[in-house]
């Protein structure tokens, strides 16, 4: 461990030493964000739809007990125990203490695609919020697990995060400019993108951004640019990003689950295929369209490890009604004449909102 980083993080973790793997690097930083959980003698360090990452405590047995809902600080020591084990001491504020002996601490990282993943909590754009959610777990993948964790063609598209006209389009409700701020780095990357997409307008107007991007100039132009990618002149640069972004998480493998998590999503797209099929779609899962009405299933996946028992796969669907020539993937959620897009919770949803299966 360098001297720099183990001077700062024995702050957080004492007993720490520079001789440490980078599993008890995790540890450490786990205590100085105090987000220190337990289940299973497993500590999540960063969790989110592109990769899990976490700590397994070895031939652990743990003295004393752990309060399950504290939500106050909490710290925690090293030591060395007996027959060559070794000890983690946590204190829950004042209230309480436990200790965990253990002969190893094993750090995991798995990664996975996300490139299907859909979080709809936001109304309007949603084409956009899916995109813009992707990015941004690359984004944090990167943050949390550094460049090894990501591809090349992840790298390309990441600096779009700190282009606040892309990052306002985020399922998220709270405003992300703390998250990630804006650079130029940002726009740069938006007109490379605009270039290779044909968009000469937008990337003039990435440019013009570049050069100002505050005051109010900056405020008009990133409307401006966010009212230009929401439009149908906006679909041409959203497909080269998703595009994108789809090659690059498909790099990656699927969660797997249990064999009978496994069987039950193979029924849930199985099920979703046969009745758009039934109702005259041509396609196969997740994609299928008819004259000019497409249908993108998008997913909701637990993780693999330390999820909550309450949270369970699910499939929503983005609809898309537009004239016959104009019908693409998302198509109906750029504005114009003609054009309709919005999120189905299920299939029966979609009888509700007029459309014939």
């Amino acid at each position: 461990m360098e001297r720099e980083k183990y001077e700062e993080l024995s702050r957080y973790l004492p007993g720490l030493t520079p001789e440490c793997s980078g599993a008890y690097e995790w540890l450490a930083e786990i205590f100085k964000y105090q987000v220190f959980e337990l289940k299973d003698f497993c500590v999540p360090y960063m969790m989110n739809d592109a990769a899990e990452a976490y700590l397994v405590f070895e031939d652990c047995r743990m003295t004393g007990e752990m309060l399950p809902d504290y939500e106050g600080e909490v710290t925690g020591r090293l030591e060395n125990g007996n027959n060559g084990d070794r000890m983690l001491i946590v204190r829950q504020g004042e209230e309480n203490a436990f200790t965990l002996h253990f002969r190893k601490l094993r750090r995991v990282q798995q990664l996975y695609q996300y490139h299907a993943i859909g979080h709809f909590w936001v109304q309007g754009a949603e084409q956009w919020r899916q995109l813009v959610y992707m990015v941004g777990t690359a984004y944090d993948k990167y943050e949390f697990l550094g460049q090894d964790s990501c591809s090349s063609r992840e790298m390309e598209l990441l600096p779009l995060m700190q282009f606040a006209p892309f990052r306002f389009l985020s399922p998220i409700r709270e405003s992300l400019d703390e998250r990630y701020p804006s650079a130029r780095e940002g726009a740069k990357c938006m007109r490379k993108l605009c270039a290779e997409a044909g968009e000469r307008k937008l990337e003039r107007l990435a440019a013009l951004y570049q050069k100002v991007s505050g005051g109010i100039a900056g405020r008009f132009l990133e409307y401006r640019i966010r009212k230009y990618l929401a439009g149908k002149k906006g679909e041409k640069i959203y497909r080269c990003i998703r595009e994108k972004i789809n090659r690059a998480s498909a790099a990656y493998p699927e969660r797997q689950y249990a064999p009978e998590t496994q069987e039950e999503i193979r029924r849930f797209r199985e099920e979703a295929q046969t009745r758009l099929r039934s109702a005259g779609f041509s396609g196969a899962y997740p994609l299928f369209q008819r004259a000019g009405l497409t249908v993108l299933a998008a997913e909701e996946h637990p993780f693999t490890v330390l999820e909550s028992e309450s949270f369970c796969f699910r499939i929503q669907y983005m609809v898309s009604v537009c004239h016959e020539r104009d019908a693409g993937v998302n198509s109906g959620f750029f504005r114009g004449r003609g054009r309709r897009g919005f999120i189905a919770a299920d299939l029966d949803t979609l009888l509700k909102e007029g459309i014939d299966l």
